[in-house]
């Protein structure tokens, strides 16, 4: 008897193995993160690769980022959706990749026949593709000019038969053939008006709306084809070879891209191209390396990229340190660097158009951000505070413009942002300085206390937040007086109050207090005692009930001083009964009535989106749930599998109502294949695990220090007041400790 074991399955087996706990115990005696066993503590990008995925299983090919682009496979072995500088997707969408707006895809044919990838693997710096055909074996590997424009191709055949084989490829490529060189120079000029871009900043007037340009993109071979023939807006460019058994060929080819103002073909972009080609080892290793060194200046004080740090975790637990790893990665993916108002960006995903950051999404990892990017995080802060919160949810960093429409959380998510800033980095003199015509701290006050303008019924100590397009966009009856955001009501007003009090207005501290009160008072008047969820109010009066995470989310954050045991208990209950999964959560409860109408996964009972775990699991720590909210954390790592987070997880296939239902990123409802929520987790690690929560000009107190975490670990090189500080958890607590003491 024998059994199969699938890679998956082989690695969630290979986590339980643990090192055992007097090597552990060495290491943080060492108080180093220089090793793991053998191994280095932060992981090797190669280690962060996805599994191996089944095509016929994704919502979403794999992806390339290169700090100021992304791109997307295309499920054949050799397409790369891309669009430099403009927005990926289009509408409609399906639940099944997306329709591009994109660059002219290659074609490969083997033999005559075009082929589709049957397996997939995502890396930080590149994409593989494979498939078998009558006993040639194909893999393709693609990546990205390291914050340049171009693609590098590396195709490799391998014969696993038992008989010599003969191999014909074609590659189509779309333009027209420039030279007859070793360069085989195929260059190609859009003419769909999609793709054509404009380069302006600032105000949208008609002198500064820029010159229209249209992309141009130049192919060059770094392995002569055998032959190459004109087509009807291609070339076509083929190699024959003959294969002995597990022998193996591989060719070689780039792409170089750049604007074209008047000029066909643009001689720069030839030239790149030529040059790339020319050295093509050179170009395709330096992809990896530069991928290499910006990963390890994430963790290292005093890096030549970032302002900050994340501090480096060391733990016996596999499953958290891959949570925490991942996050971090997810928004390093993100990461930009091209982007007009702001050099260090973080997009909220890649498919949208240049530059958009969403307030909400940013929020939920704001620690993290002030840790790792101070200096830009302060120029944000006052980006977001110049715009106005009832209007859109998304500024764009590079054209310099909010969005239209008006997005429930921004008051509070604006607040959360600038207040961790102040937090974190103790800035506390900020919140005097003027941003427009109002200090910081008069911002935060007009942010705390916008639910005036929201109050449609005075008579009702609530605000309103509105429509559905205002709030989660798919929930129906999630709609007017939801207790969510006015529970951050109640943590702003408090919140401001604090810092006027350390600045000696207690008049006005107080005012805010009192308000607060009301307000919590109001919140709790929404409660459904014994079921551990809540109401809605709605306009016509109805108290409608919502069993949704979000309220769960902000209660339990934002006023848990004002709940009582039995309150606590069953908000958790409710969330553990009815929304969390064996391997997820879902976003909102199958028996919230409805369900039926709400099946966008991010915010629906078919998925979550990806931050509401992190969030979930932290709040659950906070009503005194520490055991079960650490478990559910680490069993939420089975679905890293795909790489790093998504905008959202959603539940597929015939059991996709089941508890162990599996699950994929998910593409429904335009949700993209990374967003920066997944950095909610590595906030939750660090801020809630290991307790870090400073308080702006206060002494350093870890959050609920003797309660045992249920894991041992340390945060290396975390930054308080100018010093770096490590962090130990085991089973009496959390406690840091000053490097120079």
């Amino acid at each position: 008897m024998f059994f199969l074991i699938s890679p998956r399955s082989l690695k969630q087996l290979l986590l339980i193995i643990s090192i055992s706990i007097s090597s552990f115990s060495q290491l943080l005696s060492d108080g180093s993160a220089e090793t793991r066993g053998n191994q280095s503590a932060i992981p090797s990008i190669d280690e962060m690769a996805s599994e191996w995925l089944e095509v016929d299983e994704l919502a979403h090919m794999p992806s390339l980022h290169n700090f100021h682009d992304m791109a997307a496979c295309a499920p054949d072995l050799i397409g790369v959706n891309y669009n430099p500088d403009g927005q990926l997707f289009d509408w409609p969408t399906g639940p099944r990749w997306f329709r591009y707006l994109t660059l002219p895809l290659l074609q490969l044919r083997v033999n005559g026949s075009e082929c589709e990838t049957t397996d997939c693997r995502w890396y930080p710096y590149q994409a593989v593709r494979r498939c078998s055909i009558d006993g040639l074996d194909f893999e393709t590997t693609v990546r990205m000019e390291f914050e340049g424009s171009g693609l590098f191709y590396e195709i490799l055949v391998t014969n696993s038969s038992d008989k010599e084989r003969s191999v014909d490829l074609a590659l189509e490529i779309p333009g027209v053939r420039l030279a007859e060189t070793k360069d085989a120079l195929v260059a190609y000029e859009s003419n769909d008006p999609k793709l054509e871009t404009a380069h302006a900043f600032g105000d949208s007037t008609p002198e500064s709306e820029g010159t229209k340009t249209t992309l141009e993109m130049v192919h060059a071979f770094a392995d002569t084809p055998d032959k190459i023939r004109e087509l009807p807006e291609a070339i076509e460019a083929s190699w024959n070879r003959v294969l002995k058994p597990d022998e193996s060929t591989m060719l070689h080819l780039v792409m170089a891209h750049g604007q074209n103002n008047g000029e066909f073909p643009s001689q720069e972009v030839v030239k790149q191209a030529s040059a790339w080609a020319a050295d093509f080892e050179k170009s395709w290793q330096a992809v990896k390396s530069h991928w290499e060194e910006r990963w390890n200046d994430v963790f290292a004080p005093g890096n030549g990229h970032f302002s900050g740090n994340l501090p480096t975790l060391i733990t016996t637990n596999d499953k958290l340190s891959d949570i925490y790893y991942r996050s971090i990665l997810t928004l390093l993916v993100l990461h930009r660097t091209n982007m007009a108002m702001c050099d260090r960006v973080f997009v909220t995903s890649g498919e949208r158009d240049k530059g958009v950051v969403f307030f909400w999404d940013t929020s939920m990892w704001s620690k993290v951000f002030a840790l790792l990017e101070p200096k830009a995080m302060k120029e944000h802060v006052k980006i977001f505070l110049s715009c106005d919160p009832h209007k859109g949810p998304v500024y764009g960093m590079d054209d310099g413009h909010q969005w239209e429409g008006w997005y429930a959380a921004n008051d509070s998510t604006i607040f959360t942002f600038v207040s961790e800033y102040l937090n974190t980095t103790g800035d506390v003199a900020f919140l005097d300085e003027k941003v427009g015509d109002k200090t910081v701290l008069e911002h935060l006050d007009s942010l705390a206390t916008n639910w005036k303008k929201l109050q449609r019924d005075k008579s009702v100590m609530l605000a309103d937040y509105g429509e559905n397009r205002n709030l989660l966009e798919c929930a129906p009856a999630y709609v007017h007086r939801v207790p969510s955001f006015n529970a951050a009501n109640v943590w702003m007003m408090r919140t401001t109050a604090d810092f006027y009090e350390q600045r000696g207005n207690t008049k006005r501290a107080a005012e805010l207090r009192n308000w607060a009160d009301q307000f919590a008072q109001a919140v709790l008047d929404l409660y459904k005692s014994g079921d551990g969820v809540w109401y809605a109010l709605h306009r016509n009066g109805d108290r409608v009930e919502l069993r949704h995470c979000y309220d769960f989310v902000c209660i339990g954050r934002f006023m848990p001083d004002d709940l009582t045991p039995q309150m606590k208990e069953e908000m958790v209950e409710f969330v553990e009964r009815e929304l969390v999964t064996d391997h997820w959560m879902r976003a909102m409860s199958p028996l919230d009535k409805a369900a039926a109408e709400s099946d966008r996964p991010d915010h629906g009972p078919m998925g979550a989106y990806d931050a509401w775990p992190a969030l979930t699991a932290e709040t659950m720590c906070i009503l005194g749930a520490w055991g079960p909210a650490f478990n559910f954390l680490c069993d939420t790592q089975d679905v890293l599998y795909e790489g790093v987070y998504g905008q959202s997880r959603e539940f597929y296939g015939e059991h996709r109502a089941d508890h162990d239902a599996p699950v994929r990123i998910a593409m429904r409802g335009a949700c993209m294949r990374e967003s920066v929520g997944g950095g909610a987790f590595a906030e939750m690690i660090i801020g809630t695990l290991f307790g870090f929560r400073p308080q702006a000009d206060q002494e350093l107190s870890l959050f609920e220090a003797d309660t045992d975490r249920g894991f041992e670990g340390k945060l290396l090189n975390v930054s308080f007041d100018g010093k770096l500080l490590d962090i130990s958890s085991d089973s009496d607590g959390v406690s840091y400790r000053f490097q120079d003491e």
